[in-house]
């Protein structure tokens, strides 16, 4: 609340109805989505319980037909007429049985007409049936003959011009036989059922007028439905529609059966429409009325203060430029005056501002240069002590050649140090590498190797002055010389990466560095800011950190010296991005 307290006017009036309009749009819409969400599964369900029990419903059906045939498929009446060769003997059997079957059918209107079949395909018909309509089905699908048609429920039988459809339940019938491996098929009974009370229980569970509720075989045909066959097979033909809601079910009656059931959403949600409506209006009317408070509050209070919002949207030239007019009520007047006044003041700062920067542009310029000369001048003493150390070395030992040797190269390497610009091509820099591996050869009788390799395309890159000699002197004196038997090679070379930038590598394969002196000196080329004053007392040698200094005072912090080392020797990389024009300046 105290954070809601230091917003402007026009913004705690912008957040709370923007808040209010938020909280009522989120409950009408979840009351909308809990009650339409609520609704859908609830028809879903209705649609799947209404499936379930028409598969219960063909399941209870085919039940009666199975219990009906092993009724009469077990009766002794039956195993008389199929197994009895004297004719006289059969006429009271099928007096008797054909008594039953009349019984049996008062519970099974479905019924049709129900036969038996020997084993020589003789066929027994019953008084209470119609023989003709099991001829016709037998002249189309041979359901009389044996072996046509597994034990079980046939599927869909259709006659020419009519729509009805008919199936079978067949099933074959045994001898008396206790050895059930050895018993003796007898005959077969054939019971032949209307397909119509199976569409009578589809057209009762159809839930709209365009849903479709259908049984269908192991093939696919259509044994009953709800709707006209035409429709019902373009129907399935797109089973995977997401406009409907398809549920398919497996009787668990081994009849090779399964229903389909698809229901267009727009029925099975045709009553979500006042629900629809009444989210609508929940959600229209809190927003108009907010709509019209918000406009009328807009207009009286937050339309000053929007335009004095516009006019500070501007760019800084066009502020700084013009002067704010906007009429309103005192506080907006006092807003007004304030921020002119405001503006009048940063003109006159800006002015100040832009001078005292030039001032210390100055300033920081002059103060950089002095760094780097003064880092230059470290690097001159140390390296020339080194030097007259070397040439004190072979005074004594008397070797005159040597010495005009080694301060002719010395004097190259003072002339080249001393004159010239800051920058230098790389090609220079590598023939003073040269000049003092001269003196270090003489020195040390040549006792170490050298090798100089320049990359093409890199001897006119421009570089600092002096900065790879004092990377050879620390490899010769840290890393060669300290090594017994005195031996071994220092490799220097320069390369091109990636970016333009240039990448120098000073290898040798000395003793290296223990692990805490190689921690202790990159810790102090990490702590020395740019621009920090020079403490050479405090290194652990001039060299390395003047280097690293000087590289990032030119180039910037990204670049700079990065070190390795262990029992194999010691590497150190310098990098910098190029400036390939021949005596091209950096500023620094």
């Amino acid at each position: 609340m105290h954070l809601f307290q230091k917003y402007t006017l026009a913004r705690r009036v912008y957040i709370l109805f923007s808040m209010t309009i938020a909280l009522s749009l989120t409950t009408s819409l979840l009351f909308y989505f809990i009650a339409y969400r609520s609704m859908q599964q609830e028809k879903a369900r209705n649609v799947e319980s209404i499936s379930l029990n028409l598969v219960q419903n063909t399941e209870d059906i085919a039940a009666s037909v199975m219990l009906m045939s092993e009724t009469i498929s077990t009766t002794p009446y039956t195993r008389s007429i199929l197994t009895e060769t004297n004719p006289a003997r059969k006429v009271s059997p099928q007096q008797f049985l054909n008594r039953l079957i009349t019984r049996l059918i008062k519970s099974n209107s479905h019924i049709h007409n129900i036969l038996l079949l020997d084993s020589q395909e003789s066929i027994y018909s019953f008084s209470s049936f119609d023989y003709s309509l099991a001829d016709r089905l037998n002249q189309d699908y041979r359901i009389l003959s044996l072996g046509a048609y597994p034990d079980g429920f046939t599927g869909a039988l259709r006659l020419s011009g009519e729509d009805t459809a008919y199936y079978a339940y067949i099933q074959t019938i045994y001898d008396d036989g206790n050895d059930m491996a050895a018993r003796k098929e007898i005959g077969t009974c054939i019971i032949i059922c209307y397909g119509s009370p199976l569409s009578a229980l589809c057209s009762n569970s159809a839930t709209s007028q365009d849903s479709l509720f259908a049984i269908l075989d192991d093939e696919d045909q259509i044994l009953a439905c709800n709707q006209e066959l035409a429709d019902a097979y373009q129907a399935l033909a797109h089973p995977d529609s997401k406009d409907c809601l398809y549920l398919s079910h497996q009787p668990a009656l081994p009849t090779n059966w399964r229903l389909v059931c698809s229901v267009p959403y727009r029925e099975l949600y045709s009553e979500l429409g006042l629900i629809s409506h009444l989210a609508v209006l929940l959600i229209l009317i809190p927003f108009l009325a907010f709509l019209l408070l918000a406009r009328q509050i807009s207009t009286s209070i937050t339309s000053p203060l929007t335009k004095i919002v516009d006019f500070l949207k501007e760019d800084s030239y066009y502020i700084l430029h013009h002067s704010l007019e906007a009429k309103g009520s005192a506080e907006i007047a006092t807003l007004t005056a304030n921020i002119n006044r405001m503006l009048a003041e940063i003109n006159d700062l800006n002015h100040t501002v832009l001078q005292n920067q030039a001032h210390m542009y100055e300033a920081e310029l002059a103060k950089n240069q002095a760094q780097l000369l003064a880092l230059q001048t470290q690097i001159n003493p140390h390296f020339l002590y080194n030097t007259l150390s070397a040439i004190q070395g072979m005074a004594y030992q008397k070797k005159t050649a040597e010495i005009c040797t080694a301060v002719t190269a010395l004097s190259y390497m003072m002339r080249y140090n001393i004159n010239g610009d800051s920058m230098t091509s790389v090609k220079n820099e590598f023939q003073c590498i040269e000049k003092y591996l001269q003196i270090i050869d003489l020195r040390f009788s040549g006792c170490f190797r050298f090798r100089l390799c320049m990359e093409d395309g890199t001897a006119d890159c421009q570089m600092p002055r002096f900065l790879l000699q004092p990377l050879v002197e620390n490899a010769i004196s840290h890393g060669l010389e300290p090594r017994q038997p005195m031996q071994g090679t220092l490799l220097l070379s320069v390369s091109l990466l990636p970016g333009e930038i240039l990448h120098f590598e000073c290898r040798d394969d000395g003793i290296g560095m223990p692990p805490e002196k190689l921690e202790r000196l990159r810790q102090e080329m990490e702590a020395a800011p740019i621009g920090s004053n020079p403490q050479p007392e405090k290194r652990t040698g001039i060299g390395l950190p003047n280097i690293h200094m000087r590289i990032q005072l030119i180039y910037g912090a990204p670049y700079g010296l990065s070190i390795s080392s262990g029992p194999e020797g010691t590497c150190v990389c310098a990098e910098f991005p190029i400036i390939p024009e021949a005596g091209a300046q950096v500023s620094v």
